[in-house]
């Protein structure tokens, strides 16, 4: 850790490492605490949580020797995060105006005690991104106090970070037009990460449905719908867009979950032979719900861009659609590892480079939390088979039912007059 004697600008937060991986464990028990010679408070009680190993000072703060403020402060520290070592007992109880004593680590004057609000013992993970808000933001001089009398209505906001606390709703740092101020979420809807749109239009081929949130897993009964057009897009999020549709009434819309512009007409009684998903899209991600085997009669007919057929059939919940290739077989085929189920759909090969795009519909995950992502081969192949060339590929941070975009580079490729690709080697990655 490096210590200044000069304040620097408020939120220019020098990192200096340290364990921020509590973040998502509130409550860790300390065990057996022994106290302190020659410190004259007590410390963090045997059944209150841990004491963070990294704080992060918010003000300029002053170093004590021992935790007196009549004692000589010799130095102060800018803001920063510093390795923590002991805390007074109650430490993680926020009473405003109530400061707390905790003793850190310093590497130019051994340790070192300051005393701060207790509704500042935590930790600043920065973020520069923007978040989708719906409901009131009240701002905050400080996180949860000292109310500047403004109140954002829902909007886009800049946000330079997250504070966390034991025992405390995580708040949000905000950029805002009075400054770097704070806010807490309460029954707010907060969609971190979309990108704030100024120009972008959204043009739906078909009848749509507009969400609360941009989302994979689309399909709710309630779900509202809205005719074709063309809209404008506040914001951005993968490939959903937030719009304004009418009347102030705003909301989320993907193009893949919009009806196809053209349907095939088609006139067929289909034997469904065995259990059936039907889909309130010609996509896997809309699954609507199963049939039992039964004849269903056809009245429309699409192809997406991997050539599956897909056909649209009414039903008691209106028109949906059934995957319906003659050889049963979903192109490209599943491919499967440690009990997870993806489908791998590669579109393009663009030039030279051999680059290979396409989508990843991740059916299933071994374990819907332990897992975040999984590593695959791709493989181009003739119709005997033998590999003509092949890929490695990555993909992190999905969850069951995500449907993702992947670009792969293939070792080599000639000029094969045909060729098909198949998935290899998936193997499921832990994501903790």
């Amino acid at each position: 850790m490096m210590a200044t004697h000069t304040l620097l600008l408020p939120h220019a937060w020098k990192r200096t490492g340290g364990d921020h991986g509590m973040k998502k464990t509130a409550m860790g028990l300390l065990g057996f605490v022994v106290l302190a010679t020659c410190a004259p408070v007590a410390l963090a009680e045997e059944w209150g949580p841990s004491l963070p190993k990294t704080i992060t000072l918010l003000h300029e703060t002053k170093l004590y020797a021992s935790a007196d403020e009549s004692s000589p402060s010799w130095a102060s520290l800018a803001p920063q995060d510093v390795a923590t070592a002991f805390a007074e007992a109650n430490w993680y109880n926020p009473f405003y105006g109530e400061k707390k004593w905790v003793k850190i680590h310093t590497s130019w004057l051994g340790d070192q005690w300051v005393h701060i609000d207790s509704h500042e013992i935590g930790w600043l993970e920065p973020k520069d991104t923007f978040l989708d808000v719906t409901g009131e933001m009240p701002l905050y001089n400080e996180p949860e106090y000292g109310y500047t009398g403004a109140t954002l209505a829902s909007q886009i906001v800049h946000t330079k970070g997250i504070f966390y606390r034991h025992l405390q709703l995580p708040t949000w740092l905000l950029d805002t037009w009075l400054g770097d101020k704070w806010f807490t979420p309460s029954n707010n809807l907060v969609i971190e990460g979309v990108t704030k749109a100024t120009y972008e239009t959204v043009t739906l081929q078909g009848e749509a449905s507009l969400f609360t949130a941009p989302s994979n897993q689309p399909y709710v009964s309630y779900a509202e719908t809205i005719a074709p057009q063309t809209l404008k897009a506040i914001a951005l999020y993968g490939d959903f867009y937030k719009v304004v549709a009418g009347e102030g009434k705003t909301g989320w819309v993907s193009p893949r979950y919009s009806q196809p512009a053209v349907v095939e007409p088609t006139d067929a009684d289909i034997a469904l032979t065995e259990p059936t998903d039907i889909y309130a899209y010609p996509n896997l991600q809309s699954l609507q719900s199963r049939l039992a085997p039964q004849t269903v009669h056809a009245k429309g007919k699409v192809r997406d861009d991997w050539g599956n057929t897909w056909l649209q059939i009414p039903t008691w919940m209106g028109d949906a659609w059934v995957l319906h290739n003659d050889d049963g077989i979903l192109n490209p085929n599943k491919a499967t590892g440690d009990n997870g189920f993806i489908h791998v759909f590669p579109k393009v090969i663009s030039g030279s480079d051999r680059t290979v795009t396409g989508r990843i519909y991740v059916e299933r995950l071994p374990q819907y939390e332990g897992y975040g992502g999984f590593t695959f081969t791709l493989q181009a192949i003739d119709d005997q088979g033998n590999v003509l060339a092949s890929a490695a590929a990555a993909v992190s941070g999905v969850q069951p039912n995500d449907d993702v975009p992947f670009t792969a580079k293939l070792d080599r490729l000639e000029a094969y007059p045909k060729f098909s690709f198949r998935v290899a080697d998936v193997q499921f990655v832990r994501a903790y």
